[in-house]
């Protein structure tokens, strides 16, 4: 499935080509080295490139990924899709859910964020990473003064399953709120039922502190709290203490991790963490767009 969508999208690359404006680059790409499991090298994807097919209609096509790649195989999604003003989108599009309060084990510790996506991925993103299962769908971005709200809907004949989604966030000078809810109806395959989370970011200055409360119930986990502070001593480093705490304590993870930001667009990140797969160290590499 990845290859056809990437060989179909180079086609409208080479076709389009004399007619896009630019490509345009969203999201993070990581590689690194971890402890856990024996050790392992790993890489981490969570971008999506677009281009526009001409400069006076803005008909567009994006591609995409959210993964992971070391000694557990390639488990991802793979995003594809046509666009229009870069609102709406039709074909294998991301889920709105995925758009707010994504973990902070996928940034320093991308192994960890790797068992533990059920916690903070919708159940559109999970089946295909767990199961193959890729959905097709609709979505809508849109902006309302400072409030952004993402809207999606997506079907999977694999897993036989239905959802749909609602992101919403609300910035003010050093406060972030976010919320979403997926809704989620499926036959025996896929647990079916409501994803939601809710929380918000606060900027001290020097500190920032998140907060939210996870309900991955479609995806099977217990309800969550998930933390996470951040403290800049010096410019350009960041020490970061992060956790997920289920309510129920079975699956737990901590962890801390320096943060060394050598522009505004790449860091090393050096970070310990214990979770269910055990106490382990991990170094990464990470590219934003």
């Amino acid at each position: 499935m990845f290859r056809v969508i990437c060989a179909a999208l180079a086609l409208c690359f080479s076709v389009s080509t004399s007619h896009a404006q630019q490509l345009d680059f969203d999201g993070e790409l990581r590689v690194g080295a971890t402890s856990l499991y024996g050790g392992e090298g790993i890489g981490a994807a969570d971008l999506i490139v677009g281009f526009d097919f001409f400069r006076t209609v803005p008909l567009g096509a994006e591609i995409g990924f959210y993964g992971f790649a070391g000694k557990s195989g390639r488990p991802h999604e793979t995003y594809a899709a046509l666009t229009w003003n870069d609102t709406w989108r039709v074909g294998f599009t991301r889920s709105a859910y995925d758009t707010v309060l994504k973990s902070t084990f996928d940034h320093a510790a991308p192994r960890v964020g790797l068992d533990r996506v059920e916690y903070t991925r919708a159940l559109a993103t999970v089946e295909p990473i767990r199961r193959g299962a890729v959905p097709w769908g609709v979505s809508y971005t849109g902006s309302f003064g400072e409030t952004s709200v993402v809207a999606s809907a997506h079907h999977a004949s694999k897993g036989d399953f239905t959802a749909v989604a609602l992101a919403v966030s609300r910035e003010w000078e050093s406060l972030t709120l976010s919320g979403a809810v997926e809704g989620v109806w499926a036959d025996i395959v896929t647990t079916d039922g409501i994803n939601a989370k809710l929380g918000g970011t606060y900027d001290f200055g020097s500190l920032r502190a998140g907060l939210a409360y996870l309900h991955p119930g479609a995806n099977a986990r217990p309800d969550t709290l998930a933390f996470d502070l951040a403290y800049s001593p010096i410019k350009g480093l960041d020490l970061l203490a992060f956790g997920e705490i289920s309510l129920d304590d079975t699956d737990d993870a901590y962890g801390v991790a320096a943060d060394f930001i050598l522009r505004d667009s790449t860091s090393w990140i050096l970070s310990a963490t214990d979770s269910s797969g055990g106490s382990a160290f991990h170094a990464t590499l990470e590219q934003r767009f």
